[in-house]
C-alpha cells in the first residue's frame, strides 16, 4: 500500500487499542470504522495489499462492536471479512482469529450448530498454521468444551477440555490461571457425569493453582472450594467437604457485591449437605445469616 495509507492505518490502529483500553468504547469505535473506510477506498483504488488490511481493520471494529454488545452487527463484520479474505491468500491465522471470533457470537446466543462449526473450523486453520499448540486454541478449547456440555455430549467435551488442558500445561505451564480454569472445568463436568474421583482430582489441582497464584479469599479460590466440596460429597468424604464449605462462603462472603449469584448457590449447597448430616439446626442458622447478607446487597 501506499506508505501515506500504511502510516494512517496504523495510526488509527493504534488509537483503538488506547482507547478501548480505557473503555472510550465510543471513540475506538469511531477510530475503528474510520480505519475500516480508509481501507475500503485504498482497495477500490486497487493500492496493493489493500485487501488484507481491509480484513484486519473489519477484524478490530468486529471486536469493538462484540466488546459493547452489539452483536449482530459485530456478526455482519467479521463475516464481510471473511468472505474478502476467501480469494486471498491472508494468514491462516488472521482467518482462525476472525473464524473464532464469530464462534463466539453465535456461542453468546446459544446457537450450539453454528458455534461448534465455527470454533472447530478456527481449530482446523490454527493447525494448518502451524499454532494449534497455542493459547487461542485452548480458549477455544474451553468455549467448545462448554457448548459440547450444554447439549448433553459429555465425551467430547471431556476430549476437548483434555486437548484445551494439555495445551496450556504445555504452553503456559502447570501453574497458570488458564490451567486453572480448564482443570476447574474439567471437574465440573466429571462432577455432572457421577465420575466423583476424577472430579476430585481435577477440582483439588484447580485449588492448588488458585490459591498459589490469588491466595485464600479471591473469588476463583472460593469458587474451586465449592466446586471440590461437591465432589468430596460424590466421593463420601464429608468431613473434608464441610471444610471446604466453610471456606467457600468465607470467601465468597468477600465478593458478595460481585459474585452473589454464587455466593447463594453455595450457601444453598452447604445447607442441603448441612441437612443431609442430621445438622438441621446449623444449616438454619447458615442460611438465616446468608439472606441477612444478602438483603444489604446493592443491584
Amino acid at each position: 500500500m501506499k506508505s501515506g495509507t500504511t502510516n494512517l492505518l496504523e495510526i488509527l490502529s493504534e488509537r483503538v487499542i488506547v482507547l478501548s483500553d480505557k473503555g472510550e468504547w465510543e471513540e475506538a469505535y469511531h477510530a475503528a470504522v474510520a480505519a475500516v473506510d480508509k481501507a475500503r477506498a485504498a482497495v477500490k483504488e486497487e493500492d496493493e495489499g489493500a485487501e488484507i488490511a481491509l480484513i484486519e481493520c473489519l477484524e478490530m471494529q468486529g471486536d469493538i462492536l462484540r466488546q459493547t454488545g452489539r452483536l449482530e452487527e459485530s456478526r455482519l463484520v467479521y463475516l464481510e471479512a471473511l468472505e474478502t479474505a476467501i480469494p486471498l491468500k491472508v494468514s491462516l491465522e488472521l482467518l482462525a482469529r476472525v473464524t473464532a471470533s464469530v464462534g463466539v457470537l453465535y456461542d453468546s446466543v446459544e446457537n450450539d450448530p453454528e458455534a461448534i462449526r465455527f470454533y472447530e473450523r478456527a481449530v482446523e486453520l490454527y493447525d494448518r498454521a502451524g499454532f494449534g499448540q497455542t493459547e487461542p486454541v485452548a480458549d477455544i478449547c474451553n468455549n467448545l468444551g462448554f457448548v459440547y456440555r450444554s447439549i448433553g455430549n459429555f465425551q467430547t467435551a471431556e476430549d476437548i477440555f483434555l486437548k484445551g488442558l494439555d495445551i496450556c500445561r504445555h504452553d503456559l505451564g502447570y501453574e497458570h490461571e488458564k490451567t486453572a480454569t480448564l482443570c476447574n472445568n474439567l471437574g465440573a463436568l466429571y462432577l455432572k457425569a457421577e465420575k466423583s474421583t476424577q472430579a476430585r482430582e481435577m477440582n483439588l489441582m484447580a485449588l492448588e493453582i488458585r490459591l498459589k497464584l490469588f491466595g485464600a479469599l479471591h473469588a476463583d479460590t472460593s469458587q474451586s472450594h465449592a466446586n471440590l466440596a461437591l465432589s468430596l460429597c460424590q466421593c463420601g468424604e464429608s468431613e473434608e467437604a464441610n471444610e471446604h464449605f466453610l471456606a467457600a462462603v468465607k470467601g465468597y462472603e468477600k465478593h458478595i457485591n460481585t459474585e452473589t449469584h454464587d455466593y447463594a448457590a453455595v450457601v444453598e449447597n452447604y445447607a442441603e449437605f448441612l441437612k443431609l448430616s442430621n445438622e438441621g439446626k446449623s444449616a438454619d442458622v447458615l442460611v438465616k445469616k446468608a439472606q441477612k447478607k444478602l438483603s444489604q446487597v446493592s443491584f
